[in-house]
């Protein structure tokens, strides 16, 4: 990588190349259709949860227990992604969320639904680091732009797509469709999984990685009495390797002043997205009173924007790469606190829109950067990490949300919004935009010296 961060027009990329590879069509079709039968259960199961038991706290803790698994466990989905061959670990996590979602108009009790939820937020824990562990091996080397860029925006587009969709399928067949129709989804991405190519290497020696059967656990008479100790033996052994998992993951991330600087702000970023969503709410109802809904349709502006900008974020190639993640975080904060300035709807939605394709443009860049900075054995470890903790960001943003917008007002909290999006990227800007390259210590870390045994 001759500059870092800034790319060249090098012949043979763009978006042709890309599109002339069918691993990389095939795992960004997998996550559209999959995404958007996920986008239809969002809809279907506060609905199937209202619709049998009405409103109160089930829809709550119904919703929550989807993102409890990743949360709590999702580093040890990681350690299995880098076990196991991720294209087997990505289409099992397919099939069984796309099983618990056929179950759920077979339910007679909350509980059980709860149960589903859990199946389904254990699902995509496992689901999306091995997706993301796929990508080296299928976009063309020098076109990780484009090919995330095509990534984003699959996974974007369902948010806007699956929603559309529902809301005719449950008016004229019924909420139960909405499961079934994610269940078909589920199969439809299997499929495409299962027509990648079997990384080189993945599943040797797994038997060995995952350790041998422990002497009083052999099946015996005598070693039943031991079983419980064994389990206990088990558990901390998953519970080293998780911890050695993690210090590998922060050494290789501190170890490049860049890539730690992209983890920062990933994390501050869903602080002020779960500020964000707050905010959103009380300025639906207090700006625009007149317009019913008008929640939905600022979400669906965003999720527009999020669409396009997957796809413009290849036009700036050419430019310094940092600049472009900095430039979008901030002209997304921009966005939403010039939302204070207007009370038109029309101008909320133009503003809301300007944002999704910033902040996409901006995921893009950050997605193809890790790309290139970590080794790809490991990517799935990586987002296995990331996720919960920004679970815990979103989760944290959010609360704070309920508080500040209460007590500082409509106009504070768009502020305090923008802020949380523009200024990390403006503190680590030195950071971000480097003029060196790559360390190669980083970069040609051998998977096998990172991988606890």
């Amino acid at each position: 990588m001759a500059d870092d961060m800034q790319t060249s027009t090098a012949p043979g990329r763009g978006f042709a190349r890309v599109l002339r590879s069918p691993g990389t069509l095939r795992l960004v079709g997998s996550l559209f259709v999959l995404e958007t039968g996920s986008a239809m259960t969002t809809v279907g199961l506060p609905l199937l949860v209202m619709q049998r038991y009405g409103l109160g706290l089930e829809v709550g803790f119904t919703l929550a227990a989807r993102f409890l698994p990743n949360i709590l466990l999702g580093a040890l989905a990681g350690q299995v992604v880098d076990r196991h061959d991720p294209r087997r670990v990505a289409t099992l996590a397919a099939l069984g969320s796309g099983l618990a979602a056929a179950l759920f108009p077979l339910t007679t009790a909350m509980w059980q639904i709860q149960l589903l939820a859990l199946a389904i937020g254990v699902g995509y824990m496992f689901g999306f680091p091995a997706t993301m562990a796929l990508r080296p091996q299928v976009i063309p080397e020098g076109s990780e732009l484009e090919g995330n860029g095509l990534i984003v925006t699959a996974e974007r587009v369902p948010k806007l797509l699956g929603p559309a969709v529902a809301g005719p399928i449950a008016a004229v067949a019924g909420v139960n469709w909405l499961f079934t129709a994610e269940a078909m989804t589920a199969l439809a991405a299997a499929a495409l999984l299962l027509r990648l190519p079997r990384a080189a290497g993945a599943g040797a020696g797994e038997a060995d990685r995952d350790g041998a059967v422990p002497d009083g656990a052999r099946g015996d008479a005598a070693g039943a009495q031991q079983v419980p100790a064994a389990v206990r033996r088990r558990l901390a052994g998953w519970v080293r390797a998780v911890a050695a998992g993690a210090r590998d993951l922060v050494r290789m991330v501190s170890g490049d002043g860049r890539l730690s600087s992209l983890t920062i702000t990933a994390f501050t970023y869903m602080v002020a997205l779960g500020l964000g969503r707050t905010f959103l709410a009380a300025y639906s109802l207090h700006a625009f009173t007149h317009v019913p809904g008008m929640l939905g349709y600022l979400l669906a502006a965003m999720g527009l924007g999020g669409a396009l900008g997957g796809m413009a974020a290849a036009a700036f190639r050419s430019w310094n790469q940092g600049w472009v993640y900095i430039l979008g975080n901030v002209l997304e904060g921009v966005c939403w606190i010039a939302l204070i300035a207007t009370h038109d709807w029309y101008a909320a939605l133009a503003l809301l829109l300007a944002a999704g394709v910033f902040e996409s443009v901006a995921s893009v860049v950050y997605f193809a950067e890790v790309q290139k900075r970590l080794p790809a054995g490991l990517q799935g470890r990586y987002y296995a990490t990331l996720v919960p903790l920004s679970d815990v960001f979103l989760v944290a943003g959010t609360i704070a949300g309920g508080v500040l917008v209460d007590r500082a007002g409509i106009s504070c909290g768009a502020v305090l919004v923008g802020l949380a999006m523009a200024l990390p990227v403006l503190v680590l800007v030195t950071r971000l935009v480097p003029e060196r390259p790559v360390p190669e210590a980083v970069r040609e870390t051998p998977v096998a010296e990172s991988t606890p045994a």
